[in-house]
Order: structure tokens, then sequence, then C-alpha cells
């Protein structure tokens, strides 16, 4: 009555809604001889009314349509099919009942007319003998026409709805499963009781080696195995018998190991096309086996290229001379290096407090997600020998911001700071050599200076004794004359004024001597008028001076204290003042040194010390204040007048000194050196 095509409802026409009546018996009998219940006039059942009888009793619905397209038999169950009630007909004919259905919408859109004479025709020939029509309610009607011998044909309507629900069902979830497989990202094949593969994606075929023909003839999983042996497609696992080219034999080996393991199973295996495959074998309830093949190649590369790295970095800190561990929040060591084990053995730091501060650290660096800068710090190592380190501290992150590790790095300094310990005491002994060496020249210029008044005052006792003794003698003679001995009181007076002069210009050297012999020898700290004090200091060192044609210039304001250490001031300004005597003048040559100072800021004392000597290269200034650094080492230069003033000045007088750059092109040369310090 159909050909399955989508059905919308259309108009209907004026049609009769009742078969066309037919001469009736007067006995109630059909013109067949039949009555309306299907008996016989003499009560028993007819042939035909047997059959209608038969149809009504199946859940098919039955067509039976003559030669002459007269509609003979339409049974009950296909009224409730096209839900039409029981008896009604449109008219004897079938082109009236397709056309009917045809204007009610049963064959879809389109024109009635044309979508009667289709399905009239379709339904003469038996083409399509079966198919399956989709009414617009959205059942679906499974149509099957077969024809008489002697022309018409009987038409059966089978509902099958519900089964091309669970069809459709099921083609869809084996669709979805398909989709599934195939993008799966893996092989996966199925394998049944028997070990036959019954179910494969294209990934596995690729993994396997083999072709869709191939699978289809369902190969089973020995079959397989034994193929990818002979195809170099899969090696011996490492450890197996050497079986020759006995491929029986590896087969089997394989499959007692692989075939039917016990429960879920993962292996890995490379593959003889340089992949690595990892296979996971799943048992299933009823014997058979899911295989899922996994191409982990960028894995294993991946690891083994980490592997590597770990290796190099490993090799690396082990070689780095440095102890160096890796922790986590929770303080667990996660890594060390060679000299982290070596220091302190399998046992790790001590404990005590250095461990205790070390700890301490680290829960720092993890709360507050900053590193910690190197920092000076004393612990023992595993033998419990104390040693100094240089320690630092950094944190891993996560992806997440957080610290999950802490980084800590320790150098051993303790030979430094015994090397520091020691050239500190060497330096010391140095500059105290160097202060004895100042203060012997001090003792040989005052030597030297109070050596000329001492010998005046000798000279002059030495003529006032001699006179006294003359005018003795002519006392005693009774013959001295008034003038004589106004002549002995003239010089008398002469000779006493020049003696006091001497004497207390010797008295002066010598108590500047004094001062500033005990300053340096002492290093107390003493409040001193800097003008004043700078002017003792000059005097020690006229003696260098006088042997030069080099003047030294003050501009320094009297009453000016300073509240320090004069003796390591003047062991600076004695240095500055030597040093260029030694290394900005030539022999014989002249020059000018020039020493101002002023309070500025308040508080402070800055002052500059200038010569217009040679000056000092450009390539040797940075090196000034080094220790040990002189251009004149064969000339009896120690390369430490300018390092200790440097020492003194950022440590004793708690200032610095530094060199200031020179300005050639400005008519100016020579060296220039500016000094800052507090006033108390």
């Amino acid at each position: 009555m159909t050909d399955g095509s989508p059905t919308l409802p259309a108009q209907n026409p004026d049609l009769p809604t009742n078969p066309p009546d037919r001469p009736a018996q007067s006995d109630g009998a059909q013109s067949d001889g039949t009555q309306s219940d299907g008996t016989q006039s003499d009560g028993t059942q007819s042939d035909g009314g047997l059959a209608a009888l038969a149809l009504e009793q199946i859940d098919q619905g039955v067509i039976l349509v003559d030669a002459a397209l007269t509609v003979r038999i339409v049974s009950g169950p296909l009224y409730e099919l096209f839900g039409r009630p029981r008896g009604f007909m449109p008219g004897a004919t079938y082109p009236q009942l397709v056309r009917h259905l045809a204007w009610a919408g049963e064959y879809g859109p389109g024109n009635p007319e044309e979508l009667a004479d289709r399905q009239i025709a379709s339904a003469c020939r038996a083409e399509p003998p079966l198919f399956e029509h989709r009414r617009p309610d959205g059942r679906v009607l499974e149509v099957r026409t077969r024809l008489l011998p002697d022309g018409g044909f009987v038409r059966t309507y089978t509902d099958v709805t519900e089964r091309k629900r669970a069809e459709e069902g099921l083609a869809a979830q084996r669709h979805l499963l398909r989709l599934t497989l195939e993008n799966a990202g893996q092989g996966i094949v199925l394998l049944d009781r028997d070990l036959r593969y019954i179910a494969w994606n294209a990934g596995a075929l690729d993994i396997l080696g083999l072709s869709e023909e191939t699978m289809r003839a369902g190969p089973t999983l020995p079959e397989v195995v034994r193929h990818q042996l002979s195809s170099g497609l899969v090696a011996m696992p490492a450890g197996a018998p050497d079986f020759g080219d006995d491929l029986d034999a590896k087969t089997a080996y394989l499959m007692s190991r692989l075939g039917r393991p016990a429960g879920e199973f993962v292996y890995a295996r490379p593959q003889g096309d340089g992949r690595f495959i990892e296979v996971r074998v799943v048992p299933l309830p009823d014997g058979g086996q899911v295989r899922s093949f996994i191409d982990i190649t960028d894995r294993v590369v991946a690891d083994e290229a980490v592997r590597q790295s770990r290796e190099i970095l490993t090799g690396v800190i082990d070689a780095i001379p440095a102890l160096i561990d890796v922790k986590d929040r929770d303080g667990s060591v996660r890594l060390t290096n060679r000299y982290y084990r070596e220091t302190y053995g399998p046992a790790g730091p001590p404990a005590g407090p250095a461990a205790q501060r070390a700890a301490a650290f680290d829960r720092l660096v993890a709360d507050c997600g900053q590193g910690l800068p190197f920092h000076e710090d004393r612990a023992p190592d595993g033998s419990g020998t104390l040693r100094d380190w240089l320690t630092t501290k950094m944190p891993l992150t996560g992806d997440d911001g957080e610290v999950t590790h802490i980084v800590t790095v320790s150098l051993d300094i303790t030979a430094r700071k015994r090397a520091e310990a020691e050239l500190r005491d060497a330096q010391a002994s140095l500059i105290q050599a160097e202060k004895l060496s100042s203060l012997a020249q001090l003792v040989a210029g005052v030597a030297h200076e109070v050596n000329t008044p001492i010998g005046v005052t000798l000279t002059a006792i030495s003529h006032l004794g001699e006179q006294v003794a003359r005018i003795r003698a002519l006392y005693d003679e009774n013959r001295i004359r008034r003038s004589d001995f106004h002549e002995f009181l003239d010089l008398s007076w002469e000779t006493t004024r020049m003696i006091l002069t001497n004497v207390e210009r010797a008295t002066g050297l010598i108590q500047s001597f004094k001062q500033v012999a005990a300053d340096q020898a002492s290093g107390e700290r003493r409040p001193f008028d800097l003008a004043a004090y700078v002017d003792e200091v000059l005097l020690s060192l006229r003696p260098r001076l006088r042997g030069t044609a080099v003047s030294v210039e003050l501009d320094i304001p009297p009453g000016l204290v300073v509240d320090g250490y004069p003796g390591a001031f003047a062991q600076v300004l004695s240095n500055l003042v030597i040093n260029a005597l030694v290394h900005a003048f030539d022999e014989g040559g002249t020059g000018r040194i020039r020493l101002s100072a002023r309070e500025e800021p308040p508080g402070w004392i800055e002052m500059r010390y200038a010569d217009d000597g040679k000056g000092i290269p450009p390539d040797i200034r940075p090196r000034v204040f080094e220790p040990f650094f002189t251009t004149r080492r064969g000339l009896g230069a120690s390369g430490l007048g300018l390092s200790i003033c440097a020492n003194i000045m950022a440590g004793t007088m708690r200032g610095s000194i530094v060199l200031e750059s020179g300005r050639e092109d400005g008519g100016e040369k020579g060296a220039r050196f500016l000094l800052r310090f507090p006033v108390g």
C-alpha cells in the first residue's frame, strides 16, 4: 500500500466512505452462497470464511486484490495498522483505496494522483516484492507483495516499528563503538574465546602490520604472532632462549608467557620499525580478550632524554665542589651531589644549632617563595669539624606557583676564611711595621732637627763658660775694668737668649715627636684640632721634605676639632705625602702639595689632597688601593701605602677615601684624593 516514502498531511477530496451497494439476498446470503458471518447456507463454514477467520487471528494486515484490481479481502489488523475503522472502504477497487490514502497524506508530500499511480503500478508488478513503509505517525510497516497465478496480488503488512527501533539503536551503538575505536588514539582488537580476531580498528592494523583483508579472514592470535616474528616486526624479548629459526618454538614461547594472562596485564615491546608499543591485555569473562596497543615511542624517547639529562645533571652537580641538596617542603632530602655525600656521609648533617638554623631558612623560603641570598655560616661536617660555608637557597615552584622544593648550594670557604685571617694578621703586621718604620723615620727626622738647636746651645754654653773663666781671672788678679764687666754682661745676655731660644725649639720638636709618636703607637681616641695636628705631622715629615723642592700648602681653618684617632689620621696623611714624594715628583724636581679641609655637610669632614706631580695613569687607577700593588717595587716600594690608607679610613676613621678623576685638559695635573670622615 506504500513505497516507504516520507509522508505529510494532504487535502482529502470527497470520496465515498462505504463500499458500493451490492444486491442483497433476502436470506442474508452473499452472492457466492455464504452468509455475512462466513457460514454456508446450510450452517457450515465455507473455505473463504475459514480463511477470513484465520486472517483475523494473526497480527499481520492482509489485502487481496484480484486481476480486475477489485479488493477481495481486507483483514481486520490492516484497518488498525492504517488507523481506519473496521469495514471502512472508500471504494471497491484497489485504486480507489490507494487514492484515498494518497489524499490523506499516507505517501507524503506531492501530487496525490501521481503518488497513487506509482503505488498502484508498484503493487501490480510486485516491485519491489519487499520494502518498508514509514507511516505519518512514525510507525514502520514491512510490506511484502506476491502476485497471484490468475492475476492480482496479495499484500501483507507487518508492524516492525519496535524491531526497527532496536535495529537502529543497535546500529547507532555499533556506529558509536566504531567511531570510538577509530578515534581512541590507540589500536584496539577484540578476540573471542578461541583467541580469534573478531573486531579491530585501523590503529591496530597499523601496529600489527596486517591488512583489512587478512583480518577479515579471522586469524588467531598465535597466527598473528607468528607472522610478526617472521616479518621482523616483533623480536624475542631479552632473556628468552635461543630458538634459532624455529618460528613455531618462538611462537609457543611468547604464547605461553603472553597469550592468556590470568588478569589484566601490561607490557612494552620494541617494534622492528623502531617504535615502542605498550600492550594492555584485559581478559573477558567468556574467555575472550580485549587488547589495546599504544605507541609510546615519543614517551620512551622523552624518558630516555630525561634519563640522559638526569645523568648529565647528576654528573655536573657531582663535579661541582660545593654542597648541593634538594629538599621538598617537608624537609625530606630528595637529591644530593657527591660532595654533599662525601662531606656528611650517609647520616647527613649532624643535629645541632646549625641544622636547626638551616631548617628555619628552608621554611622561610618555602613560605615566602623567595630565595635566600648568599650568606656566611659556620656548621660542622660529618666528622664534627667546624667549617665556614657561603650558602644560598632557591625555591622551585610548580605550575600553580607554589613552592615544591628548596635547592641549597653551599661553598666551603674555610680555607678562604683562614687565608683572610692570615692576611689580616699579615696586614696588621705590615701596618705595624709600616708604623714602626714611620716612627723610625720620625725619630731620625726629629733627631736631625733637634741636633741643630742642641748644637747651638752647646756652642753658646761653651762660649759663655769661656767668658766666665776670663772675667773670673781678671777679677782674681784685680785687673777687671768696668768696660770688661759691661762687655761680659752683654755677651752673657746674648748667649743666654740664644740658649733659651734653641732649648725652646728643641723642646717643641720633642713635644711634637712625643705626641705624634704616642698617637701612632697607642691608637687611642681623643679630640684634636685638625689644623694644629696637621702642622705637627708635617713637622715630623720636615726631614723628608727638606731634601726635596716640594712645598706643602695648608688651607684648614683653625678650631676644627675632631673627636677621633689622631694616630690613624697621621698614618694616612704621612702615607699620602710620602707616596707623592716617591711617585709623583722626580728627584730634584719642584712641586706642590695642597691640603684643604672643610666641615661639609655638618658633622662630616671633607678633606682634599692635591699635588701637581706626574699623576696616575688611567690603566692603573682602579688598582691603586690594592694591597702590594706598586709600580716601583724594585726601588723599595712595598705597595701598602694607599692600601693602608683605605683600610684606616674605612675601618678606624669610619669614613672613606677615593681617587678623584684628573682633568689634564684643564691645565690641572697630578693626583687628587678626597677623604671623608665624621667629626665625632
